[in-house]
């Protein structure tokens, strides 16, 4: 069993060369003989990883393999430059496996070559992809990469291109988990058939997603509440799913239809005040409580309504808030998911009003304790006494006046200055 190595760029430019040749004689060999070549190789500098020659049922089958070397060596690999490379040519067999006329079909230079240009490209290598997905989601016990890693080695799928390409996608657990439960079989372990049609399949589960406005921080979202919220075309995929989920489905396409071009919030809004008095099981009550945020955030275009700051921090195409959507009333104390029981506010300002420290007065100000303006360390926070609140356009999804009141009065004790 050798040791895992590096090309170096005569290396990468040696078997750069061979699959420009390959893609035009399908009979040409693998130079295998640079793998051990000290003109062409190098040791890696992430420690000593072996492997050994052998055959791969599916792409999760090499994640699990080589993650499993890199465990027994204590080491992670990384993106070093020629290191996946070396291991496609040493995995050629497996990842360009010749056909019956012994003919070798590459496929494009990047299954091979890491793409140093395009971050999000990477994924693309047939090597590099599987293992760096096994290691973000640890396996993917939850079912995450039941879709993304069922294909054989060789495939380079739709998965890959439209779940592992996109940022705001791929690093959504519940996006993940979701996809994988409608469209990958649980039984043998790979796509379903028919999983990539444009109508419901794949590539238009991932188009509604990653179209959903940006205050749908997807990060956060449960598979149950991607679930609900996918359009009435994808129900033909649905298997197993419980009746609440299917409820909130039927209701969110009812919801969906009242006009051309209805706010989501409105529409979340409709969803929560159905699903209040229902008696939820606990994923249920994940996917209320999800709603309850996405739709605060979304009424308050995801913008404290105190400080009117709109922090986001924006990764390609995933985006990521700082403003939270807060309980007046908390769900302790008897207070519902509801938008009018919401407010957008800032972490700060949210931990302030959690604690009594600022409250909404009868004017829909901002009023503060009387220990606010006694410390200058809250100097920041105190300057704010007497600003009003930033309201929702909708009159519908503004606060309610009884759970304000309830705040100032038994949380904040109305502790005046």
């Amino acid at each position: 069993m050798p040791f895992v190595r590096c090309l170096n760029e005569e290396g990468v430019r040696e078997f750069a060369a061979y699959l420009a040749r390959l893609a035009s004689d399908g009979s040409v060999s693998p130079p295998t003989s640079l793998l051990e070549d000290p003109r062409f190789t190098r040791a890696t500098r992430v420690g000593p990883v072996m492997v050994e020659h052998r055959a791969f049922s599916s792409r999760r089958e090499f994640a699990d393999y080589l993650d499993a070397c890199c465990q027994k060596a204590n080491v992670e690999l990384t993106d070093e430059a020629g290191l996946w490379e070396w291991l496609s040519l040493f995995y050629f067999d497996a990842v360009c496996p010749p056909d019956a006329r012994g003919q070798r079909r590459p496929g494009a230079a990047n299954r091979h070559l890491v793409d140093s240009a395009f971050a999000r490209r990477r994924n693309r290598h047939l090597l590099r992809g599987p293992y760096m997905l096994h290691r973000r989601y640890a396996g993917g016990a939850e079912g995450e990469l039941d879709l993304l890693l069922g294909y054989a080695l060789p495939v380079h799928g739709v998965a890959a291109t439209h779940l592992a390409e996109r940022p705001r996608l791929f690093g959504s657990r519940g996006v993940l988990i979701a996809a994988s439960r409608l469209y990958s079989d649980s039984v043998k372990k790979r796509p379903k058939p028919g999983y990539a049609d444009e109508t419901n399949g794949l590539r238009a589960f991932c188009r509604f997603l990653n179209n959903l406005p940006a205050s749908f921080d997807l990060a956060d979202l449960a598979a149950d509440t991607v679930l609900a919220l996918l359009p009435g075309e994808f129900g033909a995929w649905l298997e197993n799913v419980d009746d609440e989920t299917l409820r909130l489905r039927q209701r969110v396409q009812a919801s969906r239809g009242t006009e051309v071009g209805e706010p989501w919030a409105n529409t979340l809004d409709d969803l929560l005040q159905h699903a209040q008095d229902r008696p939820l099981a606990t994923a249920q009550r994940r996917v209320r409580s999800d709603l309850f945020r996405v739709g605060v955030l979304a009424a308050y275009d995801a913008r404290c309504t105190v400080s009117g700051l709109g922090l986001a921090h924006t990764a390609g195409d995933a985006v990521r808030y700082e403003v939270e959507a807060a309980h007046i009333v908390p769900v302790a104390q008897g207070g519902k998911d509801l938008i009018q029981n919401g407010l957008a506010l800032s972490r700060t300002v949210h931990w302030a009003f959690d604690l009594g420290m600022v409250w909404v007065d009868n004017h829909l100000r901002l009023d503060v304790a009387a220990e606010v303006l006694r410390d200058s360390r809250n100097a920041w926070l105190a300057n704010l006494r007497g600003r009003p609140l930033a309201m929702p356009a909708d009159p519908r999804l503004r606060p309610q006046g009884d759970a304000l009141r309830w705040h100032a009065a038994q949380v904040a004790g109305l502790r005046r200055p």
